[in-house]
């Protein structure tokens, strides 16, 4: 381990004009890290760490811990006008968002909303910055040469969203496996959305109606002489009442239910239609439902209506060669599906393809795997001593074979 000047950190990526996202995502260290690096309370971080940021810097290590003189920087005088509109016209063309440009360029996300909105001067490696994140050119940059809008992207969506990495992965896994783009899925998503509601409200009607006929029989069988039992069919006849008004009232979750008092015990009817449906399709490893483990890579901490999933597991262990350290790297979004180089995509490039994508792993990401990793055996260790048998391996489950 080894001591990082914080002040040193953050004077050197301010000389680069670089934002701690843009240092964060160049070095390949999450920014909560770098975040930390850059406190008060640094402390120590590991030679490999702190490799990738003097090679993002482009400084020397020694640099970074103090143990050299921090060099004079000077300021370049000349300056260079942007245009607003061609600004614009430009990041709208690459089909990015703002933050996508400043990731990119390093250029901070309030300065590209300043040139956006009334352009002005900036210093040449500001300029020099911006230009080579749109590849394009200066005179188109500054206004000088006319630029020509770009037709949206086949990728293009016209609203923004936060989208988790771990969605990211689920869009690019069933983009990969079924062949539509993410514009594309997302284009079907009320059609596919409705029709899931509507096959959910159908399949509660089907059961409200198999309760009717169930109750008609037992009062049938109660004739001429009463069931000890049929003085409390009126409250399951209640009850279905309850659920044909939830039914009548759209109430997909069924909160309608829930918020009487039969609602102690009542599910998410929707949630509750998707396993089922899932279940009867028979499609274990291309969708799953984690309700009790940490293996889900969409909703684990919450989701509408629906217990946390994976999509194309199967597809996801084979892309990751069963490497936890793999998977996990795609999970958390250290690095894309669309990243990895065409030549590794072949089955036959299955070790190294694991191999290039575990090299992608933050240090931060690989520290909790070891970390849980060493508690499952752990765990595996104490159940042994006490003859039990050992726990399931989740991840394994929901990765194939580990390396």
């Amino acid at each position: 381990m080894q001591h990082v000047d914080p002040q040193r950190l953050t004077a050197l990526r301010r000389q680069k004009e670089l934002t701690r996202q843009a240092l964060a995502a160049k070095a390949n260290v999450s920014e909560r890290q770098l975040a930390r690096l850059e406190g008060k309370d640094a402390g120590q971080v590991r030679p490999t760490t702190l490799d990738r940021l003097a090679r993002a810097l482009d400084v020397d290590v020694e640099l970074i811990t103090g143990e050299r003189p921090l060099p004079v920087v000077e300021e370049v005088a000349e300056s260079f006008e942007i245009d607003s509109q061609s600004l614009r016209t430009l990041r709208s063309g690459k089909g990015w968002s703002r933050s996508q440009l400043a990731a990119t360029s390093g250029v901070s996300e309030r300065q590209l909303a300043r040139l956006e909105t009334s352009g002005g001067a900036v210093r040449m490696t500001t300029f020099k910055r911006i230009v080579q994140a749109l590849g394009t050119d200066k005179e188109k940059l500054s206004g000088a040469s006319p630029v020509t809008p770009s037709p949206a992207k086949p990728d293009d969506v016209g609203f923004r969203a936060r989208v988790s990495p771990e969605l990211q992965l689920a869009y690019d896994l069933v983009s990969l496996h079924y062949g539509p783009t993410r514009r594309e899925i997302i284009e079907l998503a009320p059609l596919l959305f409705t029709l899931l509601a509507e096959g959910s409200l159908a399949w509660r009607r089907g059961r409200v109606r198999e309760v009717d006929e169930l109750l008609d029989r037992l009062r049938e069988l109660g004739k001429p002489t009463a069931l000890y039992g049929e003085a409390f069919l009126e409250y399951v006849q209640e009850g279905n009442e309850y659920e044909r008004g939830s039914i009548s009232n759209v109430d997909l979750m069924g909160n309608d239910v829930r918020r009487e008092e039969w609602g102690d015990s009542y599910g998410v009817p929707f949630c509750d239609y998707l396993c089922k449906l899932a279940e009867d399709m028979g499609i274990e490893g291309i969708v799953d439902f984690y309700p009790n483990t940490t293996s889900a890579t969409v909703g684990f901490e919450t989701i509408w209506g629906a217990e946390p999933y994976e999509v194309c597991r199967d597809l996801l262990g084979e892309l990751t060669g069963g490497s936890k350290l793999a998977r996990r790297a795609l999970v958390h979004g250290d690095v894309r599906l669309s990243d990895i180089p065409k030549e590794l995509l072949s089955p036959e490039s299955r070790d190294a393809r694991a191999a290039w994508l575990e090299g992608k792993l933050s240090d931060e990401g690989r520290f909790v795997e070891e970390l849980q990793s060493s508690f499952a055996e752990q765990q595996k260790l104490a159940l042994a001593q006490t003859d039990g048998p050992p726990p399931p391996d989740v991840d394994a489950e929901s990765s194939g074979e580990q390396r």
